[in-house]
């Protein structure tokens, strides 16, 4: 699964981008970017997965995510009469460093921008606050526009509730950094891989590294087994082919990498609580209960 860079839309004149996106489904777009985005999900439920983390998407749900975060939002079935309703700003990580240089009063932001890095989710509260500046903020002049981020900023600030939702920081920074290349090299191989049966021993071959390093490797950088990672990655894409199409579980199952049925539905019902058969009967909300 290999994400695309997405060309953020330009907004002349402004030194920050919004677009306020209605439709009547949400498809799997799986993509990131260069510069910082806030997005809120109003009126749908669906699924939300940034790098290797999945999770719900409710009314108000809304995330700040750093630049270079793989992530894709998609939406259950929903009514004819209701449309998936989303709210998406974007702003440059070299604009907002300079901001945050010349304004001492946005010094607070810092540590809010680092812990982006690992994508965030703020509370229903501040998701309202959020939106109902960002509503009718299209009919402002540019200079009022440009305050009403500002407020949008003290309330991710103000947030107690705030909930990072990787385990670990992104690779950013230097492109030359020895740990940065080889993060991002096993993620690649991970996401170009999972598909067919790999093993640990695979991805030393690949690094040119021993088993132990890439052990200790795993566990230093992302918390867990290098078994544990290939299975979140391949359990989130079969979320997502649950979702989002018609295949029947068993070729779902062969399609994220898995051989033996049982195997399958004891690793999903562990990691989503439910069945995948279940699992896709409540995200499709099927009102035949079929």
């Amino acid at each position: 699964m290999k994400e695309y860079i997405e060309k953020v839309p330009q907004r002349i004149g402004m030194s920050w981008r919004y677009k306020k996106v209605l439709e009547e489904v949400k498809k799997f777009d799986w993509h990131q970017h260069e510069e910082y985005e806030i997005a809120i999900h109003r009126n749908f439920n669906g699924l939300s997965l940034i790098g290797n983390y999945c999770s719900d998407i409710n009314h108000n749900h809304m995330v700040l995510l750093a630049p270079s975060i793989p992530h894709a939002f998609c939406s259950d079935k929903l009514p004819i009469s209701q449309r998936c309703e989303t709210h998406v700003l974007w702003f440059k990580k070299e604009w907002i460093e300079q901001l945050i240089y010349c304004c001492s009063e946005l010094k607070p932001l810092r540590s809010v921008l680092s812990e982006a890095q690992k994508g965030i989710q703020f509370s229903l509260t501040t998701a309202e606050q959020v939106f109902l500046l960002l509503d009718d903020v299209l009919l402002l002049n540019s200079v009022e526009q440009l305050a009403t981020l500002m407020r949008i900023f003290s309330l991710l600030i103000d947030d107690e509730q705030q909930t990072p939702l990787l385990l670990r920081k992104t690779a950013q920074g230097d492109p030359n950094n020895h740990v940065e290349n080889k993060l991002r090299k096993a993620e690649t191989f991970l996401l170009k891989n999972f598909q067919r049966p790999i093993y640990q021993a695979d991805l030393a071959r690949h690094l040119y590294v021993s088993e132990s390093t890439i052990r200790r490797f795993f566990f230093k950088h992302y918390k867990e087994n290098f078994s544990q990672h290939l299975m979140k990655i391949r359990l989130n894409v079969a979320c997502e082919l649950l979702v989002n199409t018609k295949l029947p579980i068993n070729i779902i199952m062969e399609k994220v990498g898995y051989f033996n049925q049982a195997n399958f539905n004891r690793q999903f019902k562990a990691y989503k609580h439910a069945t995948p058969n279940s699992y896709r009967k409540a995200l499709k909300r099927l009102d035949d209960g079929k």
